[in-house]
């Protein structure tokens, strides 16, 4: 625009009677030259746009029931675990599906139908037909691929990165209790993982045994994590953004603060970061550490450590998410700066106080619930597995402590299972007399994606308005009870109930006279 006012200024002082058509036709000339070639780079960008998100296709059959709802959903990383759905659709009469989604580099997707799920990892600008097949057992409920066209790449890379790094592969690093393992095991250990290499063509592939590696050697202690990550990795040429090194960076430091350098102890970061301390300032402090020279593993590091203390409430929530903040802006790596605003967006939906949209959950008989039913009371959600054998003992803990508050009048107690075998399930529930009211999630799975469940059995307690009291409140018993009776301060004011309540809650639950 501004090239144009200028041509325009040039020509219309130039102009005189007798040269107005020359002027006239230079000007038309320029201008035309000048959109020609705006034009030509938009064309351009646009072309690298659509180069950069490249579409896959993925298609097949499921063997389950028609209209069952499929979803392909990815991490956004593997530190916050917050979930971007990417396409829902359902099988069709035939039990067939199909959907098309841009992609931009290789990449590792779930797909899920109803409680069944798998990894799939799929490259741009490629076709996938496969089928799906339910497998239960008792410790998992997976869906298994089987490929139409073979081979299928690079699923069958995916699958050998994790056979490489296999149990009689680690029984080398830990067949000696409680002590290092020798220098000989180490050697067998990395000569496996190395042969195992050669058979994987993706480098995708090829930073997910890496970095089991790196974990392995450093849980097992057979080196530092110095050592061992500036011997499989450059700090230039980091696989960041792949879901096994966040995960080993994650792991590795979850309790770094708390067990690290002296200098970071003395600090005592978990008691409080003043205001006067920034992102760049504790950045600095982290490098203390030998391990931690590489910063795009420091700032990883910080964001994850960061994240635990705001949900754990260890940090005051608006100086972390300042600190976030900061992060988003001064990080290094691009994910770092992506993983800061991921964590920030993560906190700010779940914490304490906010409003938890309207679900809608399932019944026995089939009726649609909404959970705003339940308002007026506390209530404390349970989402459990029929077929865990931890959740089952879990329901017969929460029977004591839900009979108490019931007669307390404080609190509702709702179970939700993702399991579809309803008529199993409800017969079970209706032998067991559960005082807890029985209810099936919705197989879109909104509810389960807003709370950001990634395993069974998770908890959820909101106050008698609906609001978010705490995800993942204390296990069943005396600190849960507690925890619900803090939210309704009028029954400690209560004179029939004041007595009861000063007994500890533990001893309530022995006397009570429902107690089973």
């Amino acid at each position: 625009m501004a090239m144009q006012v200028s041509l325009c200024l040039i020509v219309l002082s130039s102009l005189s009677l007798n040269k107005t058509k020359v002027h006239y036709a230079i000007f038309c000339t320029r201008k035309n030259l000048f959109m020609k070639r705006s034009i030509l780079l938009l064309l351009i960008l646009l072309s690298f746009n659509s180069f950069g998100q490249q579409p896959i296709t993925i298609s097949g059959k499921i063997k389950m029931k028609i209209g069952t709802t499929i979803r392909i959903w990815r991490y956004t990383d593997n530190i916050s675990f917050e979930r971007q759905i990417l396409y829902t659709t359902k099988s069709k009469t035939d039990s067939t599906f199909n959907f098309s989604i841009p992609l931009d580099k290789t990449q590792l997707l779930n797909l899920s139908a109803n409680e069944f799920s798998t990894q799939i990892l799929v490259n741009p600008n490629q076709d996938y037909v496969i089928d799906l097949t339910p497998y239960s057992n008792l410790s998992e409920k997976s869906l298994q691929i089987s490929s139409v066209r073979n081979p299928l790449i690079p699923q069958n890379d995916l699958i050998k990165a994790y056979e490489v790094v296999s149990d009689s592969a680690i029984s080398l690093l830990f067949g000696r209790t409680n002590q290092r393992p020798t220098l000989n095991n180490m050697k067998q250990f990395n000569a496996a993982i190395d042969k195992g290499l050669l058979n994987i063509e993706n480098k995708y592939c090829r930073d997910i045994v890496q970095s089991l590696r790196i974990h392995f050697l450093t849980m097992s202690r057979a080196n530092s994590f110095a050592t061992a990550i500036n011997t499989y990795y450059h700090c230039e040429n980091l696989p960041i953004d792949n879901p096994a090194f966040q995960s080993l960076i994650s792991e590795t430091f979850q309790s770094y603060f708390k067990s690290g350098p002296p200098s970071i102890t003395r600090y005592n970061l978990f008691s409080g970061i003043p205001d006067s301390v920034h992102y760049t300032d504790l950045l600095t402090m982290l490098s203390v550490d030998s391990s931690l020279t590489c910063r795009p593993i420091r700032e990883m590091v910080l964001l994850c450590n960061l994240y635990s203390m705001i949900r754990d409430e260890e940090l005051e929530p608006e100086k972390g998410n300042n600190l976030l903040k900061e992060g988003a802006e001064k990080s290094s790596d691009p994910f770092n700066r992506l993983l800061a605003n991921n964590i920030s967006h993560s906190i700010r939906t779940k914490k304490p106080g906010s409003y938890v949209p309207d679900f809608s959950i399932i019944s026995p008989e089939g009726n649609n619930i909404n959970i705003s039913k339940f308002k007026g009371k506390a209530l404390h959600i349970t989402f459990f597995s029929f077929k865990g054998m931890a959740d089952r003992n879990l329901l017969n803990q929460l029977t004591d402590v839900a009979h108490f508050a019931d007669s307390l009048g404080v609190a509702k107690f709702v179970c939700i299972t993702t399991d579809q075998n309803k008529e199993e399930i409800t017969k079970f529930w209706n032998e067991k007399k559960y005082p807890m009211q029985l209810y099936f999630a919705p197989d879109d799975y909104t509810l389960i994606d807003y709370f950001n469940i990634s395993s069974l059995p998770f908890f959820v307690l909101l106050d008698a308005e609906g609001k978010l009291n705490s995800l993942m409140p204390n296990f069943p018993g005396e600190l849960l009870l507690k925890q619900i009776i803090n939210l309704h301060p009028s029954v400690n004011r209560s004179p029939e109930n004041h007595q009861s309540v000063q007994k500890s809650a533990s001893s309530i639950l022995q006397d009570h006279p429902l107690k089973k």
